[in-house]
């Protein structure tokens, strides 16, 4: 068996590696032919004169014998010689007037005559084949056209008619009454000695052998030539044909492969790219720039039933960075807290542990006491002194959401964080900053590599900024900007450039001092204060309005100020609608009466919001967003 699938796969190979050219087709076919005959039969030798007759129809079988020669794979020529019954009857009604010997009326009589036309021909049939579909041999869908000879064979004829009405009419003949006679018979004196017309046809080749295939055709062909000398009397037919063809070939093997020719190409030079920094201008812009920090939410929301401070929370101080977004930064919250603590030594924190309420925590004050020592337990680790730690519980939050929703009851499981003596967050700080920016001028030069391979495009990169360049491009301006401290006199400048594999770096030194140096006033663009509001609550805390005074000192003469009202989903769209414009109206009422300062406000409703998913971004939506534009 191992040794008989090789050389089946060694066969299979050989036989595919084979090129078959036929040389003959031999096919014999046999169907029916429909045959409609038309013209003006009435004058013909012998025949009795009973009415012109127009047209005619009948049907007969039809065989031939055909040989094929293929010219090239897209034409060749075929001969076929057979035998086809071309036999028809022509009809028409015939009326003729009498008296009716029963009732001496004038009556009509019709009768129908038939001429039966009996007529056999040797056919010759030579054509030209086109394959649609395939190849000549192997033709899904061909067409042929040709010339059609016809030597007639058989050539006889009847002439019959039928009484059809009235039914007593009837002929005498010899002296009998009958309804049928016949009129004339025997054979056609005049017919041609030779049909001469045109045949065409489509065929299609189905394959039962290697080299022999069933051909279904159908095809039509009609005859200039009359059938008879002496009238008008022409002949068409469709023919449907079922065929078998044997194709006769030679059957040759490819040529050997020539051998191989191993052509070792020169290897071209590696790409390489010559990298230069040629040049800097700009300046270092200096200046005090206003930002707001991460807003806070103090509380821990817990799962359903559970005292188990989730995973979100559990963070440790090694390799920590806080997330800047609001929702993502509530994770680190017991981090920040820890870090509030520590940096105000007298600072105090109370922890209130409530519940969802009674109809899905029975628990109550129990679970929310275990709650509120699961999170001591946590700023504990975190190093918060246990003696700064109090702890109240109760069965619900002391400022609750609203529980007719499944939000507001997973928002009232929760630890409310309440610290004392200390700020929970700097929301408006002022902060010293300086920018080192202009365009720093890169010549690169890429060589080397295949010529064919070579990129069109190359990377450039100044201080982990990508720029794409054109390589045929050798010198370039790329925009730097970097903070720097407001003393620093060096900044270092690495640039990195990369096409078609090769890769080149230069490292340099920047002298800031040699900078022109440029101060703007306060920059406020980057502010974006999130003050929040308690559940339901437009009113400001004291912590909001301390905030708010702040900014009022900050910020220069005829700034405006936009402030923008927000709620979260829970309740009606209406009733949060009103909240936000009571939160943006009553914090604009606010900062007015505080400002010593001509101050301009666009008060309004936010659409771009947090998340409604979390608590926390529920809890993030219930606030103001304050931002400033300078006054030009």
């Amino acid at each position: 068996m191992r040794l008989l699938l090789p050389l089946l796969l060694l066969a299979a190979i050989s036989v595919n590696a084979q090129t078959y050219k036929e040389s003959l087709g031999l096919r014999l076919n046999g169907g029916v032919i429909f045959n409609s005959h038309s013209g003006s039969v009435h004058e013909t030798a012998q025949i009795v004169d009973c009415g012109e007759l127009t047209s005619g129809s009948g049907i007969g079988p039809a065989f031939s014998l055909g040989l094929e020669f293929p010219f090239a794979p897209s034409i060749g020529l075929g001969v076929e010689l057979g035998y086809s019954n071309r036999s028809g009857t022509f009809t028409r009604v015939n009326s003729y007037p009498m008296r009716d010997s029963l009732t001496g009326n004038d009556v009509t009589m019709l009768t129908d005559y038939d001429f039966e036309a009996t007529l056999h021909y040797v056919e010759i049939s030579p054509s030209v084949i086109i394959p649609i579909i395939g190849s000549f041999d192997r033709r899904t869908l061909g067409f042929s056209i040709g010339p059609r000879i016809a030597l007639p064979v058989a050539k006889s004829y009847v002439q019959r008619e039928t009484v059809t009405s009235p039914s007593n009419a009837v002929f005498i003949v010899d002296g009998q009454r009958t309804q049928e006679r016949i009129l004339s018979e025997g054979e056609l004196i005049s017919p041609s000695s030779m049909l001469f017309g045109a045949s065409a046809g489509v065929e299609s080749f189905i394959p039962i052998g290697e080299h022999v295939a069933l051909v279904p055709r159908i095809s039509a062909d009609y005859f200039f030539t009359n059938v008879v000398t002496d009238a008008e009397w022409k002949l068409f037919g469709v023919r449907a044909e079922i065929g078998i063809r044997w194709s006769s070939g030679t059957t040759t093997q490819p040529p050997p492969p020539p051998p191989a020719v191993v052509v070792v190409p020169a290897m071209p030079a590696p790409p390489r790219i010559a990298l230069q920094l040629t040049g800097f201008t700009g300046e270092v812009v200096t200046g005090n720039e206003l930002r707001a920090s991460t807003p806070i939410v103090n509380a821990v929301f817990f799962d359903s039933a559970s005292s188990d401070v989730p995973p979100l929370y559990r963070r440790k101080r090694e390799n920590t960075t806080f997330s800047t977004d609001p929702v993502e930064a509530h994770g680190w919250l017991l981090l920040r807290i820890a870090s509030i603590i520590e940096a105000n030594p007298n600072a105090r924190i109370i922890l209130e542990g409530a519940t969802g309420g009674p109809t899905t925590e029975q628990e109550g004050v129990a679970l929310a006491a275990r709650r509120a020592e699961a999170v001591r337990s946590i700023l504990v680790d975190l190093g918060v002194p246990s003696s700064v730690i109090s702890i109240k519980s109760s069965a619900m939050p002391r400022v609750p959401s609203n529980s007719e929703f499944a939000g507001g009851r997973a928002e009232n499981r929760r630890v409310d964080i309440v610290v004392q003596n200390a700020p929970l967050q700097r929301w408006v700080s002022a902060e010293e900053f300086a920018v080192a920016q202009g365009t720093l001028t890169v010549r690169a030069v890429l060589s080397g590599g295949a010529p064919d391979a070579r990129p069109q495009n190359m990377v450039l990169t100044v201080n982990g900024r990508d720029t794409v360049v054109m390589t045929s491009v050798i010198e370039n301006g790329l925009r730097f900007d970097m903070a720097i401290a407001p003393s620093q006199t060096t900044i270092p400048v690495t640039v990195m450039a990369s096409a078609g594999g090769a890769i080149s770096q230069r490292d340099t030194i920047l002298d800031v001092t040699k900078l022109p140096r440029r101060s703007i006033a306060l920059q406020t663009d980057k502010f974006d204060a999130v003050l929040r509001f308690d559940y339901n609550s437009a009113e400001l805390s004291e912590n909001e309005k301390n905030l708010l005074r702040q900014l009022a000192e900050q910020v220069q003469e005829n700034s405006t100020i936009i402030i923008e009202g927000s709620a979260d989903v829970l309740g009606s769209e209406d009733r949060n609608r009103i909240l936000s414009e009571q939160r943006g109206s009553n914090t604009e009422q606010f900062m007015r009466s505080v400002a010593n300062k001509n101050l301009n406000f666009k008060t309004s409703t936010r659409t771009d919001k947090y998340s409604d998913d979390t608590p926390q971004g529920r809890f993030l939506n219930r606030s103001i967003h304050v931002r400033i534009l300078q006054a030009p």
